[in-house]
């Protein structure tokens, strides 16, 4: 599915109302998590460098289905902001297919980092109202499935310590890897990882090419490199773009004018 389809799914939020910061908490746990990262930055540092050229849209689909911008966050926590497996997000061949991704053999969907913050930002939504609009209960959800939060939803006013213990490790060291990262992308200066400063504007572009173009003509046309593109576009699977119609492909923005779509 090309991109500017997902614009059609379901949970859109069309006049998003101003969202307050997720509820991080510092308390001596989530202070070793952040210890650990500023103890070895560069793993940190590296994921903040990935994430850069996309973060600024990445807050903008959260903002417009209504959610704080600090659950970007979550993608350092899932995956160190991975372009491979199964992408920034982690999501499930099943959840990304509900929310619009594709995955074949041309595609994944999934390591592509706007696409697939389009569908979490979709399921992050639907999770929030399933929970009563409680954002930690969101990420319990979020991590144990939509039935698997029930058991814990009896918590939902418990203190952050209290919850932590009561859940499962892989979702206690999931809350605790986001909040430390979020915390200290709040406080990127003070803790000296300046990566966290995003670029405010994307530095790319979108152009639209005909199904099956292969990469090399891309780049050529858009006065760029292959390794560029897949950068740009780490979803492509192939040396081409996918069969049939046409698939929107990021190119950078500070290049000379690109050939037309027609020409491609």
């Amino acid at each position: 599915m090309a991109g500017a389809q997902l614009d059609t799914l379901p949970f859109v939020r069309n006049n998003p109302e101003a969202v307050a910061p997720f509820p991080l908490v510092m308390n001596e746990t989530v202070q070793r998590y952040v210890d650990g990262y500023l103890n070895q930055p560069e793993g940190l540092k590296n994921s903040f460098r990935r994430s850069n050229p996309y973060m600024a849209e990445m807050v903008s689909l959260l903002r417009n289905r209504g959610l704080p911008k600090d659950l970007v966050y979550l993608t350092f926590a899932e995956s160190a902001f991975t372009d491979s497996g199964s992408g920034p997000w982690q999501l499930s061949p099943e959840t990304a297919r509900r929310f619009g991704l594709s995955i074949n053999n041309w595609v994944d969907e999934r390591r592509d980092p706007i696409k697939s913050t389009q569908a979490a930002a979709a399921y992050l939504a639907t999770l929030h109202d399933q929970v009563n609009a409680d954002w930690r209960m969101t990420l319990i959800a979020w991590n144990n499935g939509e039935s698997g939060v029930d058991r814990y939803r009896h918590l939902r006013d418990a203190s952050y310590e209290l919850l932590l213990r009561r859940l499962p490790h892989r979702t206690r060291e999931l809350l605790n890897r986001f909040m430390a990262v979020a915390l200290i992308a709040r406080h990127s200066r003070e803790y000296g990882i300046e990566q966290a400063a995003y670029t405010p504007t994307p530095n790319y572009r979108v152009i639209t090419v005909r199904g099956g173009t292969r990469l090399g003509v891309i780049a050529e046309g858009a006065h760029t490199s292959v390794w560029m593109l897949r950068f740009l576009n780490p979803g492509l699977l192939r040396d081409s773009v996918p069969p049939g119609g046409s698939y929107a492909v990021r190119v950078p923005a500070d290049g000379r004018d690109v050939v037309s779509a027609n020409a491609l």
